[in-house]
This record gives structure tokens, C-alpha cells and sequence, in this order.
């Protein structure tokens, strides 16, 4: 076996290596998501179909659409490894779902000080005053919001984050955000 032979099969073991870390990354991201429509499945009320006894079907609904619809699934994880939170991303905007086997408060630091009242702020902040320099529209604007049910985060949602540099910090701002909280818990 030649040299060259020898330095192409370790640039296709390198390869199918970092393919095998690129698909155990999916992998766990649609894990997490199955969590999450499990919980919200279970939630509504869902019943598998064997325990379903059989009924005259009526007429179904159309019901709108109000779940975001996402061009990439990223999983948050915290040091110690546990998925903290699922991103759905799409080019404007940024939704985040904390996992389904942990409860975020609203009120546990450093959530409200920190990634509410003082990061994501100083960007919508940062935003409004390129805005008033003619930089971008007011419709470009950063804004964010939080969805709580019963004093536990729900949803957080930010628009407008616009570029790749912003979207890895909030990511990352959020992550962090959760791993102190859960660490206060």
C-alpha cells in the first residue's frame, strides 16, 4: 500500500468520523424534540390510538397553524451534558423551549436581571438607536418575549437577531442563563 493510499483512508476515517459527531448531534436533537411534542401531546390530552375506544368520526376542524415551523433544531446543553432547552431557528426568528424534564421559574435568578433585563435589552436598546441613525428600519428591530404558564418559562421568542455572530450569543446567553438557574433549583 502506497503513502497516498495510506493518507486517503485516514482523510475518509476523519471524515466518517466528524459525519458519525454530525449525526449523533441530529440525533439528539430529534430525541429532544420527540420530548417535547411527547409532553405536549400528553398535554392536550392524547391518548394512544389502541386506548382510544372506536366512535363515529365527526367532521374535523381545520385548525390554524401557530407552532413555529423551523429551518434548523439546536439543542441547548449545559455542562454536566442534559439538554436544557430546544432552539428552533428560522432567518428572523429565534424560539427556545426549555426540556420538558426540567421547570424554569421566571423569578429564579439570573433569568429577569440578567438575560431579560440587562443582555437581550441592551440589544434591542443597541438596535433602536442604529434605527435612529437610519441604519435599519424600525420593522428590523430586535424584540424578544417570554411565554410563562404558572410562574415556569414556557417559551422565549427574539426577532430579528440578524446575524450568525448575534443568534450564537444569544444561544449561548440563554444556555448559560438556564444552566445558573438550574443550578439555584
Amino acid at each position: 500500500m502506497s503513502e497516498e493510499d495510506v493518507k486517503r483512508i485516514a482523510s475518509t476515517k476523519m471524515w466518517i468520523e466528524e459525519r458519525i459527531r454530525t449525526l449523533e448531534k441530529e440525533i439528539d436533537a430529534l430525541r429532544e424534540t420527540l420530548l417535547v411534542i411527547d409532553g405536549f401531546l400528553l398535554q392536550k390530552g392524547f391518548k394512544a390510538a389502541a386506548e382510544i375506544e372506536p366512535k363515529v368520526v365527526e367532521k374535523i376542524k381545520e385548525v390554524p397553524q401557530t407552532e413555529v415551523v423551523a429551518e434548523e433544531v439546536v439543542s441547548l446543553k449545559i455542562k454536566d451534558g442534559r439538554i436544557a432547552a430546544t432552539a428552533y431557528l428560522t432567518p428572523k426568528t429565534i424560539t427556545v423551549i426549555p426540556a420538558s424534564t426540567i421547570k424554569l421559574k421566571t423569578s429564579t435568578p439570573p433569568f429577569t436581571s440578567y438575560l431579560i433585563g440587562k443582555k437581550l435589552s441592551q440589544m434591542v436598546q443597541v438596535d433602536k438607536d442604529q434605527a435612529k441613525g437610519g441604519a435599519m428600519s424600525e420593522e428590523e428591530l430586535l424584540s424578544f418575549s417570554v411565554e410563562e404558564e404558572g410562574g415556569f418559562i414556557k417559551k422565549i421568542s427574539v426577532k430579528n437577531y440578524r446575524t450568525k455572530i448575534r443568534l450564537k450569543e444569544i444561544l449561548n446567553l440563554i444556555t448559560w442563563t438556564f444552566e445558573k438557574m438550574l443550578e439555584k433549583s
